[in-house]
């Protein structure tokens, strides 16, 4: 181990003299590219649907730990398939996200930080994969590793250092005949994923001044698995870069710095015998009471907000089982916590389009090392005769036992994802839907989105008798105010939601 060690340290000097690394105690970066909305693919087989980055910079700092990162995004040629937070852009998207020390923020649409404490750590970590940041890390670590890769197809052999830092984050760096890093493999942890890969390709290597060198090319992966097809993040075209700029450490916000992050809140309230509205965050679920057991829809975000609402369902209705989760969409948003659900015993019940995808990635028992989760923490067999904890449908799938009935439907026309299931009650006549709508009271025609369209074609379409739409975003609200908003919006465009957008 000392003499790798010592050959470590000989090639992490070489890569440092080759890149001015030890030169640079901050940087900033600009170009233009494209990126991606990771975990809101169209179907779990396509790849993360993109926008182009009309602008974006990165600012790091390297002995105060710190990083300003700034985005202008717009859709582009780019197809509107798939979905995230205003997905399609319509106009300009600003994006800031910072980070310093111990804390990380964006600025909201209103110019007003937003504490991102999930993100602190991912964060502080990104700046120890960055060009130079990776040898600084690299050095710094008493047991770094030094191997070699051969890839046949190319013929190319390749030097690979591998470090930890912050305690648990590991990372290798192919580093090429002229000293200089090409690939950067390493993993953040996802609820997803769990230990998601991220590949980040360093291309292109310029003098930029002072002897220090910097990529031209950027480009990023999020999500590859085995399983999975290369997932494709980010692409920048580097055109400016400035060596230790100043000011390059964002001032930390008061707001931020005295945040009090608030366990996971979950409100509960009764909307029909039987049926419970669990909310209190950004995703409601719902818990359905049945003669001998309880079937939630929706196990959002993550181990933490789906274990919290596990709870609640079992403290609404209790003595019963949680025994089916109905998942609306494969969406990372929608569907992180089904393992969470799956360590309760619950089988999850999801579009035939995911099968593959559930099975062999997200509920198989992969490494969570980064950030273990219950499922994680609950060894099981993955050979039978145990029962497998999917149920899948391709457009029509009913849970009832004269008590409660729930049918889940397959939408269809819908561009934000193919895979897309609504919930419905025939019993109380409600629609338990997600991101279709519906829209607030009062939204103009214009700002109607398709999503909303698809969903009143396809409650024409299968003939549902609706009174109450119950979103997973945001109220319940009246039918009658859905067709007042969408009615003639849809009638205005027959065409959409007709075909197309499906498998």
């Amino acid at each position: 181990g000392e003499v790798a060690a010592q050959d470590a340290r000989g090639v992490l000097q070489a890569m440092d003299k080759a890149t001015g690394a030890s030169k640079v105690n901050a940087i900033t970066y600009s170009g233009t590219g494209w990126i991606a909305n990771v975990g809101q693919n169209f179907s779990t087989v396509d790849d993360w649907p993109r926008v182009d980055l009309k602008s974006y910079s990165m600012k790091i700092d390297y002995t105060t730990k710190a990083s300003r990162e700034e985005m202008v995004r717009v859709q582009g040629k780019n197809a509107a398939k798939g979905g995230g937070a205003g997905f399609p852009i319509n106009g300009e998207q600003k994006q800031s996200n910072f980070m310093n020390g111990p804390a990380a923020w964006n600025l909201n649409a209103q110019g007003m930080p937003q504490p991102q404490d999930d993100q602190t750590e991912i964060r502080q970590f990104l700046i120890w994969v960055s060009p130079h940041g990776f040898i600084k890390a690299a050095m710094a670590d008493p047991n770094v590793q030094l191997s070699s890769r051969h890839f046949v197809k190319t013929g190319d052999t390749f030097r690979v250092i591998g470090f930890t830092t912050m305690g648990k984050y590991r990372a290798t760096a192919e580093v090429n005949a002229q000293n200089l890093p090409e690939r950067i493999v390493t993993w953040i942890p996802n609820p997803v994923m769990g230990d998601m890969q991220v590949e980040i390709r360093y291309e292109n290597w310029r003098d930029v001044g002072n002897g220090v060198m910097f990529p031209g090319l950027i480009h990023v992966h999020q999500g590859d698995h085995p399983f999975v097809r290369g997932m494709n993040f980010m692409n920048l075209n580097v055109a400016d870069v400035q060596v230790n700029p100043p000011n390059a450490t964002p001032a930390l916000p008061d707001t931020v710095r005295n945040a009090d992050f608030q366990p996971v809140r979950v409100a509960s309230s009764q909307i029909s015998p039987g049926v419970w509205l669990l909310a209190g965050g950004s995703h409601n679920s719902v818990a359905l009471e049945f003669r001998d057991y309880i079937a939630l829809v929706e196990a959002p975000l993550n181990d933490a907000r789906t274990n919290a609402v596990i709870t609640e369902a079992k403290r609404v209705i209790p003595n019963k089982p949680i025994r089916y989760v109905l998942n609306t969409h494969h969406h990372w948003d929608h569907s992180g916590g089904i393992r969470a659900a799956a360590a309760e015993g619950a089988t999850i019940v999801t579009h035939a389009s995911n099968d593959d995808f559930y099975e062999e990635v997200v509920l198989a028992p992969q490494p969570r090392t980064l950030s273990p989760d219950r499922l994680s923490q609950f060894p099981f067999a993955t050979t039978g005769p145990g029962p497998r904890q999917l149920e899948t449908f391709e457009e029509r799938y009913a849970l009832s036992d004269g008590t409660q009935t729930a049918v889940m439907y397959h939408i269809e026309g819908l561009p934000h994802a193919g895979d897309m299931a609504v919930v419905y009650l025939p019993g109380p006549k409600l629609l338990i839907s997600a991101d279709l709508g519906p829209p607030a009271a009062g939204t103009p025609a214009a700002n109607v989105s398709p999503n909303a369209v698809a969903l009143y074609n396809n409650i024409r379409r299968l003939k549902l008798d609706v009174t109450t739409h119950v979103p997973i975003h945001g109220q319940p609200s009246p039918h009658t105010q859905f067709e007042q908003i969408v009615g003639p919006v849809a009638a205005a465009a027959p065409a959409a939601g007709a075909g197309g957008g499906g498998e």
